[in-house]
């Protein structure tokens, strides 16, 4: 029996977007040829890989042994790509940045630029959603304040993001209501601590809640409410301005979580290098302290 690389790769593809159509959006091929070639290696092998359900492919316990293996063959294929490029100097092939889109907002617009310039045979494919599963094999970064690392994975320390209260700067802070983070699976994040350590027992309630910075600042903006934001973002804003008595301001550890099979690939390095090095640059306050 021998396995063709390019089936082999739909596998992965399957299992780690866990449906057909998905699949075959991460490989740039049509849903029915992605379909096709699956039940082909199924066929082949004489059994069937994945169980078709309501929720998506799950995958047989042939399945998972087979998904390991091409894992491992898809390591050493990178690796070789690696090696090879090592000979130029170059850096090549896909990174995937995981974090909040207002994170990766602020990379794009401070640190990829001169990333991608330097490298062009680099990729990078942001994401602002956690994966439902790992994505396993596959060069992945990811940005996050209070998540814990996935099994298997490690975190490291990149830096201090701060923040502060902000309202639009024509409204009187005293008559408007909150809007607040909240995060459906991490509910209990900082600054919604600080929200309710500020708020107190006044009864203040949030008149809108989003899951990112930029939508709660557009709130901010539009005078919906005053909210806590991080001032790397809030700064660069002609509409809102921070406010109290005293400044408050809240500092969150954002971590770089990362795979022990992947840290040591060259494009790997280069984009960890990357983010120590422009950290400051783009998460700092624009005007240096609060005003």
């Amino acid at each position: 029996m021998s396995f063709d690389w390019n089936n082999l790769k739909i596998v992965l593809a399957a299992s780690r977007a866990g449906s057909l159509a998905r699949a075959a959006h991460l490989l740039d091929l049509d849903q029915s040829t992605t379909g096709r070639r699956l039940t082909a290696l199924e066929a082949d092998i004489g059994t069937s890989l994945f169980a078709r359900t309501k929720t998506g492919l799950v995958p047989t316990e042939i399945g998972k042994l087979i998904i390991e293996r091409a894992e491992e063959v898809e390591l050493r294929m990178q690796n070789l790509v690696d090696e090879i490029a090592v000979d130029d100097g170059s850096i090549v092939g896909l990174v995937r940045l995981i974090s909040s889109p207002w994170i990766l907002e602020e990379l794009t617009r401070a640190a990829l630029p001169d990333l991608l310039k330097r490298n062009p045979g680099l990729d990078i494919r942001l994401l602002g959603l956690i994966p439902a599963s790992p994505i396993r094999g596959e060069v992945t970064l990811s940005l996050w304040f209070e998540n814990q690392p996935r099994v298997s994975e490690f975190a490291v320390n990149l830096g201090e993001v701060h923040y502060g209260i902000y309202a639009r700067k024509d409204c009187d802070p005293s008559e408007l209501e909150w809007v607040s983070f909240f995060d459906e699976d991490a509910p209990r994040t900082a600054p919604v601590r600080l929200w309710e350590k500020i708020r107190g027992d006044r009864g203040h309630r949030p008149r809108l809640t989003s899951t990112d910075a930029s939508g709660v600042m557009r709130a901010v903006e539009a005078g919906i409410g005053k909210a806590v934001l991080p001032i790397c973002v809030a700064e660069r804003s002609d509409l809102i301005v921070p406010f109290g008595d005293k400044p408050f301001e809240l500092c969150r550890t954002l971590k770089l979580h990362a795979h022990p099979d992947t840290v040591q690939a060259n494009r790997t390095q280069a984009v960890m290098e990357m983010l120590r090095d422009r950290f400051a640059e783009t998460f700092s306050r624009p005007n240096g302290d609060l005003r």
